[in-house]
């Protein structure tokens, strides 16, 4: 055994009879001489792995292999033997089994149902989670077992879905009710990918299903609400109008009557004066009641823009802001203003209500510049990851920091009130970007101006 001496170090006299044995970690040593022992009783082929003690004192695994070579009569005349060192094969099998190891565990503590599906899509691991919730075992479960505690009124579409990705091997998104250990259905999101090799081949699947039964519940309770908020102010909206209607009706009568008063006093000294403040109330009257009309006007808006459903289309945002800008031009112009627009990221969102955020931003930064200085009013935006921000600045009077948060809220309005308004734009504003899946938000100093910035999804 030259090589052996070599490698161990040991002397011919030490490999002598049992002696090559001292170079096997001692606690490999009785399988390997249990294996050696079997092998030699029964004439059959010795296999064991074991770890021999290099000439340096390290240690690296080896399988080691011998056959006897046998005479005429069946007795042993000397064994052939081979030692492959192993060692980087055993490395890699400790680091996977450490990472499928880390990979249970991380499975087992997510709170999504997971599971794992060969590239025929059939299922062949799922994690406790998904036995826990079902009250199933992988025997029931593998292959397509699943579609047992799928709800019978979706599983046939849920099936065809995933048998398409599969088929495609693209991924899968779907949402289905999946029924419990108790008996009752509870709705999940699920995903799975195709995990590929190198050459891009679908060797399995991975998958996670996610509860939302409280976000659908949140969801549905939310839409109701807006539904009877809607419907709750339609009612009011109504309500409110029919006394206004009386109201103008009376104010009308009473100008006929201020005529005949006039008449009825024409000479009289307090004639004038009384003529003069009758007027005046006249006055009070049917601006307050404009005010109420416009008021009602606006509720009525908005009640019916909760009902609207939003169409996406792509969008040239640099030719539909200068669209919205041109129809300010008459305003801009008479406060001496500038429109600048710069480079913005086109999207893929409702056009209308795009046009009114940007066309109600645009309004306000026009109408509350101050008439002291030269105007400007600067809309610019750029792409950021999957979303845009834009904003719309100007150097107008700029609102108070105590009202930055209150000029979003229904019927509020900043600073002094000598612009004609209801103090609804905004809040309209910012519903519609919330309904877009966006942020609003804004930045200003009194006397140098307002900044808002709003960030929207590429595709909202």
């Amino acid at each position: 055994m030259p090589a052996w001496r070599a490698y161990t170090g040991q002397s011919a006299a030490e490999v002598r009879g049992w002696g090559w044995l001292d170079a096997i970690h001692p606690d490999d040593r009785a399988a390997t001489v249990a294996a050696w022992s079997a092998a030699v009783a029964g004439h059959a082929r010795y296999v064991v792995e074991y770890r021999v003690r290099m000439r340096d004192g390290a240690y690296r695994w080896f399988n080691g292999r011998a056959a006897p070579v046998l005479d005429g009569a069946g007795g042993i005349l000397e064994w052939a033997g081979v030692c492959i060192d192993i060692e980087d094969r055993k490395r890699a099998e400790a680091e996977l089994f450490a990472r499928e190891s880390d990979f249970r565990v991380m499975a087992d503590t997510i709170p999504q149902l997971a599971w794992m599906a060969d590239a025929s899509g059939a299922l062949y691991w799922y994690n406790r989670r998904w036995f826990d919730y079902t009250g199933t075992d992988l025997a029931a479960m593998r292959g397509w077992g699943w579609r047992a505690v799928h709800h019978p009124d979706h599983v046939e579409a849920v099936t065809a879905k995933f048998v398409d990705a599969v088929r495609r091997a693209e991924p899968w998104e779907d949402t289905f009710p999946l029924r419990g250990a108790d008996g009752r259905y509870r709705w999940f999101l699920s995903r799975a990918a195709p995990i590929r090799d190198a050459s891009g081949a679908v060797l399995r699947w991975f998958g996670t299903n996610t509860d939302i039964t409280a976000e659908r519940e949140a969801a549905l309770a939310l839409r109701e609400a807006s539904e009877e908020v809607q419907r709750y102010a339609y009612i009011v909206s109504h309500d409110l109008r029919a006394p206004l209607v009386n109201i103008m009706g009376f104010s009308s009568e009473l100008e006929l009557l201020r005529a005949e008063i006039a008449g009825a006093l024409r000479g009289h000294p307090e004639a004038e004066r009384l003529d003069g403040d009758f007027a005046e109330s006249l006055g009070f009257i049917r601006a307050a009641v404009a005010k109420m009309d416009g008021l009602i006007a606006a509720i009525l808006r908005l009640s019916r823009e909760g009902e609207r459903r939003f169409r996406p289309e792509p969008l040239d945002m640099g030719a539909l802001v200068r669209g919205l800008a041109d129809a300010q031009r008459h305003q801009a112009a008479r406060a001496g203003a500038a429109v600048e627009i710069g480079p913005l990221p086109d999207l893929t969102a409702d056009r209308l209500a795009v046009e009114q955020i940007f066309g109600n931003l645009l309004d306000n930064a026009v109408k509350y510049l101050d008439p002291d200085r030269p105007g400007r009013v600067a809309v610019a935006g750029r792409r950021v990851g999957e979303g845009a921000v834009f904003t719309v600045s100007d150097n107008g009077r700029g609102i108070a920091a105590a009202d930055h948060a209150r000029v979003f809220e229904l019927f509020r309005r900043s600073g002094p009130q000598d612009r004609p308004g209801e103090g609804i734009g905004l809040a309209h504003v910012r519903a519609l970007v919330r309904a877009l899946g966006g942020q609003i938000d804004l930045a200003s100093t009194i006397g140098a101006g307002t900044t808002f910035t709003v960030r929207l999804p590429l595709r909202a």
